[in-house]
């Protein structure tokens, strides 16, 4: 029935309703369903001549994709991806040219402006590479596995160690199956999803109705709430899943923030052996949750505000170092972010994080806010960022 209502050949037209069906079927745990619609969103709008296979015959290849800004770091990374591809022939030889182009553009941004230059896509750019750039041209196959989440670990013990906690915050090793971690990071080193490209310091991020979808996904998502049934109840439905991949070095304190959601699970799939430093590379997170009155970009973006904020209320940081297949569950509405990042040179050592976001930070009964003292309620309770606000945007790419 779904299928019917779509008009493929218009299929931009209809989002809005893909959106929203989306999302009541994630509220809803009808993983399939929302699998599925997910997969429609993303060929409308990312599509290419190479992906996926019935391209041209049941809806139209878009003009232009939603994101089509040249950046050094998605230039760099997708001829690392694109050569590792065609070292395991999955890319035809055409791929060699784009390639070629990719870096000479690449080169002239990074000679202008430097490793975070980017640039608007010209007449010339968009004829070279305006059919293939940050669009999907290949997705690694990736099916249910026979158990997704390891049986080392147990759920009970996990749900009583995060609610017993004031703050919330349980860390799991060996969270994936051998057989899913392997999945997974096949899946994310081969498929061309990753057009998050507004982040600074090397990051991309691949986002679940961006192409970022496979079953062993909805079966992960699936299996965390049969096993925490407690700590994922339906009042915290399945929110967003994303991944993201520092493809460089990164400082540390640049992408401080809290998430929309009431509980996040976190876990890293690059080995460890790729990280040169074990004393970094994993998660910070603070013991003070972002107030209720602020709004999203002020929370997840302005990191002026939320370091003058902490310093006042007197956060206590809590580091997780890094290792793969560890995974942190917490409460989402602490605020958090990576260390710095100093792993490997090489496509296959890029450290790729996968997130999972349940529920809603003013639902979130297990854990009240934290912040109550009068004096931070009163001169935190509304707060928004000017560098965030759409005068300040207009016109200009947004990086955070």
């Amino acid at each position: 029935m779904w299928q019917q209502q779509i008009n493929y050949k218009n299929a931009p037209s209809n989002h809005d309703w893909m959106q929203q069906e989306l999302d009541h079927a994630l509220e809803r745990s009808d993983y399939e369903f929302a699998g599925n619609i997910s997969h429609f969103i993303s060929r409308s709008y990312w599509s290419s001549q190479w992906w996926p296979s019935d391209v041209g015959t049941t809806f139209t290849i878009p003009k232009r994709v939603p994101r089509d800004l040249l950046t050094v770091t998605k230039l760099r990374h997708d001829v690392a991806q694109y050569r590792y591809l065609r070292q395991l022939e999955l890319l035809p030889s055409s791929f060699d040219r784009i390639i070629d182009i990719y870096t000479s553009l690449a080169e002239e941004i990074y000679s202008e402006k430097g490793e975070e230059g980017r640039k608007l896509m010209d007449q010339r750019s968009y004829s070279e590479i305006g059919d293939v750039y940050n669009r999907i041209v290949y997705i690694s196959e990736c099916n249910g596995v026979h158990q997704a989440l390891s049986r080392l670990w147990r759920g009970d013990d996990v749900e009583n160690q995060y609610l017993s906690s004031q703050s919330g915050i349980v860390v799991i090793d060996d969270f994936l199956s051998s057989e899913a971690l392997a999945a997974m990071r096949k899946f994310c080193m081969e498929s061309t999803v990753w057009s998050g490209i507004k982040y600074s310091h090397g990051r991309l991020g691949a986002f679940f109705k961006d192409g970022f979808q496979c079953p062993l996904l909805l079966q992960i998502a699936h299996e965390l709430r049969q096993r925490l049934p407690q700590l994922l109840p339906n009042t915290h439905p399945l929110r967003h899943i994303w991944a993201f991949k520092n493809t460089i070095e990164m400082p540390p304190n640049v992408n401080l923030h809290a998430d929309f959601a009431a509980v996040n699970v976190n876990f890293w799939i690059t080995p460890k052996e790729s990280n040169l430093d074990p004393e970094t590379g994993g998660m910070e997170i603070y013991d003070v949750d972002a107030p209720l009155g602020w709004d999203f970009h002020t929370y997840n973006g302005s990191s002026e505000i939320i370091q003058a904020f902490l310093r006042e209320n007197e956060a206590q940081r809590i580091y997780i170092p890094y290792r793969q297949n560890r995974c942190i569950i917490f409460n989402s509405d602490l605020f958090h972010g990576t260390h710095s990042v100093r792993f490997e040179k090489g496509y296959e050592n890029q450290r790729i994080n996968v997130t999972f976001l349940y529920g809603d930070r003013s639902h979130d009964v297990s854990h009240p806010p934290l912040t109550t003292r009068e004096d931070l309620k009163t001169k935190w309770k509304m707060i928004r960022s000017y560098a965030f606000s759409p005068m300040f945007r207009r016109g200009r790419p947004r990086i955070q």
